[in-house]
């Protein structure tokens, strides 16, 4: 409009400039041209003025469109931050065990296992050998509870065949990334079964004899030990626990079980391992005890000294382990030497897709020890078999065993681990 303004005061003043100019009256034919004229600049002026304010009207929109925008991405981000906080402290609650039921940081386990042994000059047996369950629980992020109840041999009681066990219930602290610490009941760390004894975990339907009567897998102690892990794939533990109760020189019979234990002698643990290169692991560990008679009138030190390897790169595996018990005192001299060894290859692959995966393994063993009747006794076991997995934890078993001068024997088994 201030523009509309400005023309007709130009207009205005451009008539009055022609009336100075021309003292006389211009004629109408002259009249009619000026107005023209001037009717024409206006027009002109309007067409620019309408321009000019649907110009300001679409900045005054988008001004508005881009006003509103910004205020809606900013309510947005506060929705999100809020979302945000509100997950940062539920992650924190949860953490600190403020939130949530002991359900969400409990898990349960376990793994079983069926024998059946057909043997050459005595009863064939079944059995179902092992159902264990563990129960494990998460208190923080550094403090855990691991548990293992096993029922052997499917019924115990008085006059049967089972037991029902308590194999490991302890507390684990990890104070660093590096360093944890264990107290409680729990497995002893020597040789290859001992912890880690799934039966889809090892070839053969029963476990090596080696690592029933030399390292008496599976045995257990209450005490308290310590574990570091190197950077470079070296690991070190050490402890003090219960020891054994063996007055006979029988290793595997000297087994307390944690069971209202005779503690009159303590025991001393210590483990090395070597992971740093993928799919080997490399140990050694020893075990001593002062006096496993546990009493006054004699006094039997021992010492094992367990070393293994195993060592698998894609289908070819290899397992071997050798171990040895020194008792010094009042024993049987046949039993202060109590050793053995085995080796055993084996390969995997891949069946059709969908299907699993099959292994065939040979075993050799050479192993004395001082048995439950107070006699030594020498073996030499020649294994060999198939495991089948059509999934990774579900196992089907075979194998044969040749016994120098004992009783051969053909196994078949199930197991399985959750």
């Amino acid at each position: 409009m201030q523009q509309l303004k400005t023309l007709t005061i130009a207009a205005t003043a451009s008539f009055a400039a022609v009336f100075s100019l021309n003292a006389a009256m211009p004629s109408q034919e002259e009249m009619w041209k000026l107005i023209q004229e001037q009717q024409k600049q206006i027009a002109e002026l309007k067409a620019r003025v309408n321009t000019n304010q649907t110009v300001v009207a679409t900045v005054q929109t988008e001004s508005a469109r881009t006003k509103a925008e910004a205020q809606q991405i900013s309510r947005t981000l506060s929705q999100t931050q809020a979302q945000l906080d509100a997950t940062t402290i539920a992650v924190e609650e949860a953490s600190s065990g403020t939130s949530g039921g002991w359900w969400e940081k409990t898990s349960v386990g376990g793994y079983g296992e069926l024998h059946a042994n057909f043997n050459e000059n005595a009863d064939d047996q079944i059995d179902f050998h092992r159902f264990v369950l563990f129960v494990n629980h998460d208190y923080n992020d550094w403090i855990s509870l691991y548990t293992e109840l096993e029922l052997e041999h499917s019924l115990a009681g008085d006059g049967k065949p089972g037991e029902v066990e308590l194999e490991q219930a302890f507390v684990r602290m990890d104070w660093t990334e590096n360093f944890s610490t264990d107290i409680g009941l729990y497995l002893q760390t020597v040789g290859l079964l001992n912890e880690t004894h799934e039966p889809n975990t090892f070839y053969g339907v029963e476990r090596n004899a080696v690592e029933k009567y030399i390292i008496p897998t599976t045995w257990w102690e209450g005490g308290i030990r310590g574990h570091y892990r190197f950077a470079n794939g070296v690991s070190i533990g050490a402890g003090i626990s219960s020891g054994l109760n063996s007055q006979d020189g029988y290793i595997r019979g000297g087994r307390q079980k944690v069971a209202n234990a005779t503690f009159n002698e303590s025991a001393f643990t210590g483990n090395v391992n070597y992971t740093g290169i993928a799919g080997l692991n490399l140990g050694a560990s020893v075990f001593y005890q002062s006096d496993i008679d546990q009493t006054a009138a004699g006094e039997t030190s021992a010492l094992l000294t367990a070393l293994h390897a195993n060592y698998r790169k894609g289908g070819f595996g290899l397992r071997a382990l050798y171990a040895a018990w020194n008792l010094d005192g009042d024993v049987d001299a046949a039993a202060e030497d109590q050793s053995g060894y085995y080796i055993e290859p084996s390969y995997r692959f891949d069946l059709a897709e969908d299907y699993g995966e099959i292994g065939f393994f040979v075993r050799f063993s050479d192993y004395n020890y001082f048995d439950s009747e107070s006699v030594a006794k020498e073996r030499e076991i020649t294994s060999y078999g198939v495991n089948y997995w059509p999934t990774e934890n579900v196992v089907l078993k075979a194998d044969v065993q040749n016994v120098k001068n004992d009783n051969d024997a053909i196994n078949l088994g199930f197991g399985y681990q959750f």
